[in-house]
């Protein structure tokens, strides 16, 4: 392979939608982390949280709806909190802000369900793998960019929100003539540990099997980095998930422009568990109404991704 350059010491893979890269788990009451612990997030993901991309988004026009909250089971409607699992080192779906706070499209969309359902909602930050087991128990839903598969839907229901895949970003004006579907010795850039990664790593040999030169990957610690040195002109195109290569150009300050067709497309989903189906009904009910009424639309287009939006929010859809 050609010059596969590391910026990591991680190198194991790991599904698609997230990285390696996580934060120890920690606890997130109202939103907020203690400087302490908050530097233990802070660098995969300090520019997307230093970014004056970051927007404030105002759900202070989204009312409860009582035919809805009612539908909310009765444990949680007399607590009146609605408690969320995150992995929080994924910009823009959910990350530590340089203030200490948990920000992304997911976090509004939690909140944006609270107010709908007539909830408080409480983020605990976690390790990616352990938000699923944990759902039921310690939180009441897992909202951090799952995607809907089989192996997930065997597990635990799942109440679709968002359509996410990989795409493409490359320096504005694309001055090395860069072609997505041809990047066979081209210097790719991308997050360590990723589906993009593997995904790359299989192509490359597709490539060497043709006797063409194979990927030269570019494999960074953070997306921020793989984006910034394809701005720079290091690496000839930046390939991530569509919401994260959707915030880079955002806030690339028209260094970056996305090219291509979204690739893989499927569908996230907000996780419940199976034994709750009247939450994951008032859920979707909940989402629907955010949809029907454009506040869905709203926080995402906040946040660069309203290509994202799905028109009709179901429980446990067909990956």
């Amino acid at each position: 392979m050609q010059g596969y350059e590391y910026y990591s010491p991680v190198t194991s893979l790991r599904p698609r939608r997230r990285s390696l890269l996580r934060a120890a788990p920690l606890a997130l009451a109202a939103g907020v982390l203690t400087p302490a612990l908050a530097s233990c997030t802070r660098a995969s993901e300090r520019l997307d949280a230093e970014s004056n991309a970051v927007p404030e988004v105002d759900l202070s026009g989204i009312e409860e709806v009582p035919e809805i909250s009612a539908l909310v089971p009765a444990g949680i409607r007399e607590r009146g909190e609605l408690v969320n699992g995150a992995a929080l080192n994924y910009a823009p779906g959910e990350f530590v802000g340089s203030n200490g706070q948990a920000i992304g499209y997911d976090i509004d969309v939690l909140a944006a369900l609270g107010a709908v359902l007539g909830l408080a909602t409480r983020t605990e930050a976690a390790v990616f793998a352990q938000i699923i087991p944990a759902v039921g128990s310690t939180y009441d839903v897992g909202i951090s960019s799952f995607t809907v598969n089989e192996e997930r839907l065997a597990a635990v229901s799942m109440v679709s929100y968002f359509q996410a895949g990989i795409s493409y970003a490359v320096r504005t004006g694309n001055p090395y003539g860069i072609d997505p579907g041809e990047l066979c010795g081209k210097r790719v850039a991308l997050q360590v540990g990723t589906y993009q990664e593997e995904l790359s790593l299989e192509r490359s040999q597709e490539c060497r099997d043709q006797g063409l030169g194979g990927y030269d990957l570019l494999a960074y610690a953070s997306n921020s980095d793989a984006a910034t040195n394809v701005a720079g002109g290091k690496g000839d195109i930046l390939m991530a998930d569509s919401p994260v290569t959707a915030y880079a150009v955002a806030r690339s300050r028209g260094t970056l422009e996305e090219i291509g067709e979204i690739e893989e497309s499927a569908l996230n989903g907000i996780v419940v568990a199976k034994d709750q189906p009247e939450l994951a009904e008032a859920i979707r009910a909940a989402l629907q109404h955010l949809i029907d009424t454009g506040h869905m639309e709203r926080i995402l287009a906040a946040w660069g991704n309203e290509a994202g939006m799905i028109p009709t929010a179901e429980v446990n859809p067909q990956p």
